[in-house]
């Protein structure tokens, strides 16, 4: 190894929360660096530091925080698309649409999706907002952690709130429970929006905590939520949970009149609500992958749609879905255009097969050639038992 350097890689991860400055020598220890993170979540803050002194140099560099962002400014780029943390479309397409601009590539569980359970329900809740804390709400939450320790102990839980003092509201009616809190492999955490980064739990709770007083005035103060860049607070909070998130909340979406709020953060939580409450009552519903820059009628998957009533257009994440009434059986995926902005071969043909088989997903490749030459009255014949033909191409 050349002496210059002491290490032949150098990988920061969560870069978006470390300061440019602090990541620089790190940089000049290593023959090649890979820099990590996501400029949609937490940004780096320290308020008792000072950065640079008031008479530095104009110089573009330190008009940058995060070593993510300067790294954007001079290495090449590439987007990690696809999402494993979630088990439901449902917990992750928010984010996907307000956040990515629906670039990731969601890959629900098969046995979660056929459930056909809202994965987020909104429990409404007649709480009053008093001293800065919602104790009503926190005992709600209390007794809903309770009742999901009875009912499903093997499940993790995390609970977020949206200020301090509902947070220290909960954590101590917790407290009063004993072994609520066991040392399980993953312990239940109460954290502030602010500080739930990196977390994830089977189980999200969130304690909305904001209410009308015991006069019924109801005062909007979002916090750090309102201040710049607030909004990629709530989307580090609303994308932690794996299965399901609980959204405990004494106001209704429409109760919040954010519009003539300057910053993001109070009207995507409005948003966000919003779709929650949907959610919840059933009313979601996902959207097939949109075809862009491409002559659509041309694709294969619009030729083999015809050919049987069972394949449809439902999900994202493949071309065609074997759908039984209301139950997904299996997926179809082809040589359209999924198939083409794949940003590799081994991705389309090795790691998307190999995530869909730990989900649970039974799927067969079917390509043009195949139809032209009229080889698949297999699959026009009979869709129950749809399986992988890339395993046995091999």
């Amino acid at each position: 190894m050349n002496n210059d350097f002491l290490f032949d890689l150098v990988i920061f991860d969560e870069a978006s929360q470390c300061f440019a400055e602090q990541g620089i020598p790190a940089l000049f220890r290593g023959r090649q660096v890979v820099i990590a993170g996501d400029s949609k979540q937490l940004k780096p803050n320290d308020l008792y530091a000072v950065r640079f002194e008031e008479d530095s140099e104009d110089l573009p560099e330190l008009e940058v925080d995060s070593l993510l962002d300067l790294a954007a400014q001079y290495l090449s780029q590439n987007q990690l698309k696809s999402h494993y943390r979630s088990k439901s479309l449902d917990l992750i397409d928010f984010s996907n649409q307000y956040f990515y601009k629906r670039t990731l590539q969601l890959l629900p569980d098969f046995k979660e999706i056929n459930k056909n359970e809202p994965a987020i329900k909104y429990l409404k809740v007649d709480g009053i907002w008093e001293n800065n804390a919602n104790v009503i709400e926190g005992q709600s939450v209390v007794e809903l952690v309770r009742n999901l320790k009875e009912t499903s102990p093997e499940k993790s839980i995390g609970i977020v709130t949206f200020n301090t003092r509902q947070q220290a509201l909960i954590q101590d009616l917790l407290e009063e429970i004993p072994n609520i809190r066991t040392k399980e492999h993953e312990p239940l955490f109460i954290k502030n929006i602010e500080n739930v980064q990196g977390d994830e739990r089977d189980i999200i709770i969130f304690s909305i905590g904001y209410a009308s007083d015991v006069r019924g005035k109801f005062s909007m103060q979002f916090g750090s939520l309102n201040a710049m860049g607030g909004e990629n607070r709530l989307n580090v909070a609303v994308t932690r949970a794996r299965e399901k998130i609980f959204i405990v909340s004494s106001i209704l979406p429409n109760q919040l009149t954010v519009e003539d709020l300057q910053n993001e953060g109070p009207k995507l939580l409005k948003k966000y609500l919003e779709y929650a409450w949907q959610v919840s009552i059933g009313q979601y519903q996902p959207k097939p992958f949109e075809a862009r820059n491409y002559k659509a009628d041309w694709f294969l998957k619009e030729q083999l749609r015809r050919t049987n009533a069972r394949f449809v257009k439902e999900l994202p994440f493949a071309d065609l879905t074997v759908k039984n009434t209301s139950n997904y059986e299996s997926l179809i995926l082809t040589d359209d255009d999924l198939y083409f902005e794949s940003i590799s071969s081994k991705e389309v043909h090795a790691y998307h097969p190999l995530s869909l088989k730990r989900k649970g997903w039974d799927f067969r490749r079917v390509y043009s050639r195949e139809f032209w030459l009229n080889n698949l009255t297999d699959l026009q014949k009979s869709s129950d038992n749809s399986k992988d033909s890339y395993s046995s191409a091999l």
